[in-house]
């Protein structure tokens, strides 16, 4: 559908001017139905006297309702896929989250708002979040929605997530508790989210970026401990042989960067 120069070209514009139209739908809907109360409360008490005005009061509502229905209730033409694919929905969305103070990051390919993760999803004209599909895509809703999702209390377990990453370190390190004075190595967090989803099904519910939210959120729990009372410390940096940097981006959009993890024996 071709637009003049003055129509709205955005998804938030389109949208809040379609939404203007559609009141007009619903008040005069409203209009419709109190028309058509009125008749039949004139049924209801026999006042025969106001039956043809009631009645051609309520045809002339309905007629204007159907007028206005023709006119607004068509949805407009958006070109959602395409606004997925070429950067112009992430645009408006970033102005979105920005005005609902939600700092949305875009880098390495990876779209978060602390800790949530997003992805667009061209073919199914939605936006997840998480794991979850939000169909409701609207750019000012969606920022009020991952505002609300952001305030929800945070119920990360920092020992049953240490308890995790131990297994997997034991794997690639198995001697590490009698090495050093119980210090085990420096090994790459890549390794160790390889071993946590070796099974394709696990690297399905488990992806990377989950993995860096979680390794952000133990981060702040410095003094957390393992089941078992093992400590941790991260460590390596990009002079480390072999390092794999890992980067998560917080609430701030501040960068942090992970490279490596050894435990150390209670």
């Amino acid at each position: 559908m071709n637009q003049s120069a003055s129509a709205p070209t955005t998804v938030e514009d389109s949208l809040e001017a379609w939404e203007a139209r559609l009141g007009d739908l619903e008040r005069q809907a409203a209009a419709v139905l109190k028309s058509a109360r009125r008749l039949r409360k004139a049924a209801q008490e026999g006042a025969i006297s106001t039956f043809t005005a009631a009645s051609d009061a309520m045809r002339q509502d309905a007629i204007r309702l159907a007028d206005i229905a023709d006119r607004t209730a068509s949805p407009p033409d958006l070109p959602i896929a395409a606004a997925f694919e070429d950067g112009r929905f992430l645009a408006e969305l970033a102005r979105a989250t920005a005005a609902a103070n939600v700092t949305l990051v875009q880098r390495d390919g990876r779209i978060t708002a602390f800790p949530l993760i997003l992805r667009l999803e061209s073919r199914l004209q939605g936006v997840r979040i998480g794991r979850k599909l939000e169909k409701r895509i609207r750019p000012s809703f969606l920022a009020a929605q991952l505002k609300a999702l952001q305030g929800r209390p945070n119920r990360f377990n920092a020992r049953s997530f240490l308890d995790r990453l131990v297994k997997a370190y034991t794997a690639l390190a198995p001697d590490w508790q009698q090495q050093r004075g119980g210090e085990g190595p420096l090994l790459a967090l890549a390794d160790l989210h390889e071993v946590l989803t070796i099974l394709p099904a696990a690297a399905a519910d488990y992806p990377q970026e989950e993995f860096l939210l979680d390794l952000l959120r133990l981060d702040r729990q410095p003094d957390a401990r393992t089941g078992r009372g093992h400590r941790f410390q991260f460590g390596g940096s990009t002079g480390t042989k072999g390092a794999k940097r890992l980067t998560a981006f917080d609430e701030t959009g501040t960068q942090h960067d992970y490279y490596a993890i050894r435990f150390l024996s209670a």
